[in-house]
């Protein structure tokens, strides 16, 4: 190869590695709107830019469990309300910015679909961080949806016990016997046992057990259904042959629980009782972050650690937010039920019922003057006859219950009625790194130059507030402790800040 063929070879190369480079889309901020020649090529960089600009994660380095004089595991919100944090919300519509500027949740949720990044605990709102469950991939593909129950679907949670006695119905017509009695013969359970088209409901395995407190067992039986259903009110079956135990209020919050997610796990079917509407940027709310705060003896300095972050939003699943999924949730008390008939007193009961079955007079709505309608009282397990003062006081218990239930967020106080937010997922913060590094947020300092997400959670350029610190009392949120009382709450959160400040300072002090 003479000296001119190498020379065109080399200016061959050259081009074609700067339109290869060009054609990749690879944009940051306005850079190059000063070199421009046409307005699509601002923001593109040149192959020689982009290895100029190349920038990947400072790696951790190793450290030794001996050189940890101190450490702890602190918990964080930070509020996407607040304007110090815009950076981590903003743009929530990618419509009308360029390319190049996407919100830090935007980065996580491509990784996500694509099955590259693990997410955990995506339905434990208990586990606060701790990577119990990491999410099977064929569950990843519906999380970033908004679960939205049809008509349909609500009338099928009304009538929750009717719909599964029509099951069980069916497949006693279609086998003769009722495949759910503990008597079926060898023979019978052969029978099922070789019918693929069997579907059994019970025994049943709850999916959202934790939270439960009056159910102890996550596996719901047949039994208990009975039990449940038994004309003479619910009952807790206790076996072999024990006496039947009427079950408490909040046990029938919890068999109700159950038999909605029963419903909505076998009986539910997509696009009749309900479809998934997609997640909207905007319905972010906050983000979680789990860090850790060691004093490393080697280097004689206190450092943050980032352990996992959880994207915080209004419940993506419809019926959890209206207060009818498990975990322990409770369905409003203040609410009545529709009447089967005419309800000329409007207390939630039709008159033929007030008459036959509860003795209470239809035309009254109050029969007893309690403070409390026949038809609350009856769907909450109050007597409408009874007429005592107790029993207004027990409802507005129930009522107080009910309000600070839907109040889920981490930092939400106790003692108001909030939007329901819940932690959509967790993510393994260094699983997390390089994707964030490349997400690029903006810099209103310099427009030309911005800032990596990766760099803002590490350098710790945003506003939070401590909810938890790692303690002894299995880790207790603030509000555990503090209760109905926000500023008190925000006051301990500074104490705790303040405490791991002066770790290092009184390193020095002497």
């Amino acid at each position: 190869m003479n000296f001119f063929n190498k020379i065109f070879f080399f200016f061959f190369l050259l081009f074609s590695y700067s339109v290869f480079s060009q054609n990749s889309g690879y944009k940051t901020g306005v850079s190059n709107i000063l070199n421009a020649t046409n307005p699509e090529d601002i923001g593109v960089r040149t192959a020689v830019q982009i290895q100029e600009d190349k920038d990947d994660p400072l790696e951790y380095g190793y450290v030794n469990d001996k050189d940890i004089l101190w450490s702890t595991t602190v918990w964080e919100i930070i509020d996407l309300d607040q304007r110090v944090n815009y950076p981590l919300l903003y743009p929530v519509d990618t419509s009308v910015v360029g390319d190049e500027r996407r919100p830090m949740i935007w980065w996580l949720k491509q990784e996500i679909e694509k099955f590259n990044l693990p997410v955990y605990d995506a339905e434990n709102t208990e586990s606060e961080g701790e990577f119990i469950e990491r999410l099977p991939d064929e569950r990843v593909e519906n999380i970033f949806k908004r679960r939205i129950i049809s008509d349909e679907g609500r009338e099928k949670f009304k009538n929750a016990i009717a719909v599964i006695e029509e099951r069980i119905s069916v497949q006693y017509d279609k086998y003769n016997f009722n495949p759910y009695e503990e008597e079926i013969s060898a023979e019978e359970k052969q029978i099922l046992a070789n019918d693929t088209t069997f579907r059994p409901i019970f025994p049943y395995t709850i999916k959202k057990f934790t939270g439960y407190k009056e159910l102890t067992d996550e596996v719901f039986s047949y039994a208990q259904f009975l039990g449940f259903t038994s004309p003479d009110g619910p009952v807790r079956v206790v076996q072999p042959q024990g006496i039947p135990e009427e079950l408490s209020q909040d046990a029938i919050n919890e068999y109700t629980a159950v038999l909605r997610e029963i419903l909505d796990t076998e009986f539910f079917v997509e696009d009749t009782d309900f479809y998934y509407k997609n997640f909207q940027f905007e319905e972010l709310k906050q983000w979680l972050i789990k860090g850790i705060w060691y004093f490393d003896k080697k280097y004689s300095e206190l450092i943050y650690r980032p352990i996992g972050i959880a994207p915080v939003a209004t419940s993506l699943d419809e019926d959890s937010a209206a207060g009818g999924g498990g975990g322990g949730s409770m369905i409003d008390p203040r609410i009545l039920d529709e009447p089967n008939g005419e309800d000329s007193d409007g207390d939630g009961i039709s008159d033929s019922d007030e008459m036959d079955i509860f003795g209470t007079d239809p035309q009254l709505a109050d029969t007893d003057g309690d403070g409390v309608n026949d038809g609350l009282e009856n769907q909450n397990g109050l007597d409408p006859l009874f007429g005592a003062p107790e029993d207004k006081q027990q409802f507005d218990e129930m009522v107080a219950e009910f309000i600070a239930s839907q109040d889920t967020g981490p930092s939400a106080p106790e003692d108001s009625v909030k939007e329901n937010i819940i932690p959509l997922f967790w993510v393994y913060y260094p699983h997390a790194r390089e994707i964030l590094k490349k997400g690029q947020a903006f810099n209103n300092r310099n427009t030309s130059k911005y800032i990596s997400f990766d760099d803002i959670i590490n350098s710790r350029r945003f506003s939070s507030m401590i909810y938890k610190e790692e303690n002894v009392y299995e880790n207790r949120e603030v509000k555990d402790y503090i209760k109905n009382n926000s500023f008190m709450r925000l006051l301990e959160s500074e104490r705790i800040k303040e405490k791991i400040r002066n770790f290092e300072h009184d390193m020095w002090s002497w």
